[in-house]
């Protein structure tokens, strides 16, 4: 059995239309995408689209953007304040998804499977402790237990936009990376392919180059990187970097524009110098 997990697009369909070319080569018997396939990017519809004519029958449970989106479709508060602000971008996305935005709703928020030759599978976003846990290369051994829960033979993770295969006691661990963001600084799309063979796992992580030009292209012609708001410049750095920026933001800056004691824009421009 071969199984293809394909995790946080974040409506980069460049990315993801490539990928599915390789898919398409590997004859997978099952795919899984496994969360954050919207949001923090320009075409978060058009993913979703191509995605439920490409791949019907896959499994797809939501990760944290997902469940951000979710959330942002039942707030009722006016879009003005500088908390808004931070969130443009998602309620952005929320706008151009339009009533699409429902068919997420179902997906699942985990899944166990168990193959006919009985290896059993959790698939999630996060970890165990939520979909904004991730299990990372630097996660220490004392904190696996936890974060992978009740045994498995196999645990799958995305979340961290940083790929991993992984060992921990008798279960195979494996991070898909990201199709649309990575974070390892390489530029090339990833996923993983995991096939059970002779009553055991293996895991392959694919790496698929794509044209970042037309992603980057893709901010601005869709209106994302204007009516998204300052942070979606964040982004739009973190794809041509191939490394996270706005948790570095976060942790700096969120606080203090919060306060009001920076503006959201000069915060973006402080983190934009620092990384050059």
């Amino acid at each position: 059995m071969k199984i293809a997990i394909l995790s946080d697009i974040h409506g980069n369909i460049p990315a993801l239309l490539q990928v599915l070319e390789d898919l398409d080569r590997q004859h997978p018997d099952l795919v899984v995408l496994n969360g954050d396939i919207i949001n923090r990017g320009p075409d978060s519809l058009e993913v979703v689209e191509r995605l439920a004519q490409r791949l019907p029958e896959a499994h797809y449970i939501k990760g944290n953007h997902e469940a951000w989106i979710l959330r942002c479709r039942q707030d009722l508060r006016p879009r003005s304040g500088i908390r808004f602000e931070t969130k443009r971008f998602a309620y952005w996305t929320l706008d151009q998804l339009g009533d699409t935005v429902a068919r997420i709703e179902p997906w699942h928020d985990e899944l166990d499977l168990c193959t006919h030759s009985g290896g059993e599978i959790h698939f999630t976003h996060g970890s165990r402790l939520g979909n904004r846990d991730g299990l990372h290369p630097k996660t220490e051994e004392r904190d696996l237990a936890a974060k992978l829960g009740d045994r498995r033979d196999l645990f799958i993770a995305s979340h961290t936009h940083i790929p991993m295969i992984r060992h921990y006691q008798d279960t195979l661990i494996v991070n898909s990376g990201s199709v649309g963001a990575p974070f390892d600084r390489d530029p090339r799309a990833s996923y993983a392919l995991v096939s059970r063979l002779h009553n055991r796992w293996e895991a392959e992580i694919r790496r698929i180059p794509y044209p970042r030009e037309a992603t980057e292209a893709r901010y601005q012609e869709s209106g994302f990187l204007h009516g998204g708001g300052p942070l979606t410049r964040l982004m739009l750095r973190e794809l041509q970097l191939s490394r996270g920026l706005l948790g570095l933001w976060m942790r700096s800056y969120q606080p203090a524009v919060l306060a009001q004691q920076i503006t959201l824009e000069k915060s973006v421009e402080k983190i934009l110098e620092e990384v050059g």
